[in-house]
């Protein structure tokens, strides 16, 4: 038995519009406009670029994102500042062959905006629920993601990836549609799908203005009317969002230096010492990550802070501004990024200071292997020694035994008794040079041993 779900809220054709920050400046932003205006660039740098498909155009820029293609329509650009273009993205889904349209505005502070028509959503048409944007919205930041990593540099890329990993998943959320709804329990219910739990709702005359907690709401017969506030407001998050974000990792580092530093108080061997030097190596990598984010931050708050920034915006966006308290949000930000800077500068003192030390104990712990070594080979060399002399020795006893037994067989050792030589019986003297001459023999016999061994090793290791 199938279920039937009400929906409380349906809109006509919305407008989701994404926004976020990524780290550009005009060089970054010259290098962008390139690559998605210039058809001779494309042909030089093919590894941006799709192998031509038959059924698409060959006049526009085409670029292959993930396992959908997306054809470039510039709109409108100014070098070194912004660009305008349509992305028509050309996917299967379900075994069908589907196209959307996705307009595009990026520029040189790193304000990126990602805008759609949702005009069928599953089994819908015109109308959408909330139910069914709550799907497309996620798809649409993936699929933004995935697009804007296949257009700008390979170091913006970088940056991205460590500081987000594969992607980015938080990006504001607007939703501008003319569907105007009563607000209630099961409207706002439905909502916070969407955008996030509600925080605040304001009039804005015919309509209303919903803030969540990752997005907003604009309902309204005219949305287009508020597309500048709509602009700067979602910049702004976006740009507060990066910060916390920094923070947030900058936060994570400091746990893990601290984490490091604890395990540096104890014992520690050589497989310690070469993880921890990995792990403040990967630290070092990061936060020299955030020291290149925060440039860009610091400069992006300075310019957003100036009178010019909010005093171009007139009438209802000036009136909506000042009700968000914009002014108030972007001295936070700053405030934000000196405490960011504060904390790099903290990080890498204390991630300095753990390498020394590190440094230090792995000098130390390679002395007392190398000296413990040593000791082990004078050791072995004593030992090696001292059975040296006993398997010469061992000769001698041998000699000796076989001058006993001769001189026993022959029936002379009494007589030879009655001569002596300085005071010993001749006996004494047989024995005692045979032992010498057993030894002796012996040593020349352990020297050709050793000499042989080292022969053969010579002979089957190449010496540099």
């Amino acid at each position: 038995m199938s279920k039937t779900f009400t929906h409380f809220v349906k809109l006509k054709n919305p407008k989701v519009v994404i926004t976020e920050w990524i780290p550009f400046g005009k060089n970054y932003m010259t290098e962008f406009i390139d690559r998605v205006t210039l058809k001779e660039y494309q042909k030089k740098r093919v590894k941006y670029f799709t192998e031509v498909v038959d059924n698409i155009s060959t006049i526009e820029p085409v670029f292959k994102t993930s396992k959908y293609y997306t054809k470039v329509n510039i709109i409108d650009f100014e070098p070194e500042m912004y660009v305008k273009f349509i992305a028509e993205v050309n996917f299967e889904k379900e075994g069908i062959f589907q196209e959307k349209d996705v307009f595009i505005y990026v520029d040189y502070l790193g304000r990126c905006i990602y805008a759609s028509e949702i005009e069928s959503a599953g089994d819908e048409e015109v109308y959408i629920s909330l139910d069914n944007l709550a799907f497309i919205i996620p798809e649409m930041i993936m699929d933004t993601s995935k697009m804007i990593k296949s257009l700008i540099a390979s170091s913006q890329r970088y940056i991205i990836e460590t500081l987000y990993g594969q992607y980015k998943v938080y990006k504001h959320v607007s939703i501008l549609t003319e569907t105007i709804f009563e607000i209630n329990e099961n409207t706002l219910a439905e909502v916070r799908q969407v955008i996030g739990n509600v925080k605040r709702i304001i009039d804005i005359g015919e309509g209303k203005l919903i803030f969540g907690e990752f997005g907003m709401l604009l309902m309204h017969p005219n949305p287009k009317k508020f597309e500048n506030f709509i602009s700067c407001y979602s910049f702004i998050r976006s740009v507060v969002q990066s910060s916390q974000d920094l923070f947030f990792k900058l936060n994570n580092i400091s746990t893990r230096l601290e984490r490091l530093s604890n395990i540096l108080t104890g014992k520690i061997d050589v497989e310690t010492i070469t993880k921890l030097r990995n792990e403040l190596s990967e630290i070092d990598k990061e936060l020299a990550v955030i020291e290149i984010v925060s440039g860009y931050l610091k400069e992006i708050s300075s310019l957003m802070n100036e009178e010019k920034f909010l005093s171009k915006f007139t009438g209802e966006d000036a009136r909506l501004l000042k009700m968000i308290n914009a002014k108030n949000k972007l001295k936070k930000l700053n405030n934000r990024i000196i405490e960011i800077e504060n904390a790099i500068k903290s990080n890498l003192e204390l991630a300095t200071s753990l390498t020394r030390l590190l440094t230090t104990l792995s000098d130390n712990l390679q002395s007392k292997i190398s000296n413990q070594l040593a000791e082990s080979v004078k050791h072995q060399v004593a030992i090696g020694e001292a059975m040296e002399l006993l398997e010469a020795g061992i000769f001698g006893v041998y000699a000796l035994e076989a001058i006993h037994i001769l001189l026993l067989l022959s029936g002379k050792e009494h007589e030879l008794m009655h001569y002596k030589v300085l005071g010993f019986p001749i006996p004494f003297w047989i024995v005692l040079f045979a032992v010498i001459f057993g030894i002796y023999i012996g040593k020349k016999i352990l020297e050709y041993r050793k000499r042989k061994v080292l022969e053969e090793y010579l002979a089957t290791h190449e010496i540099d």
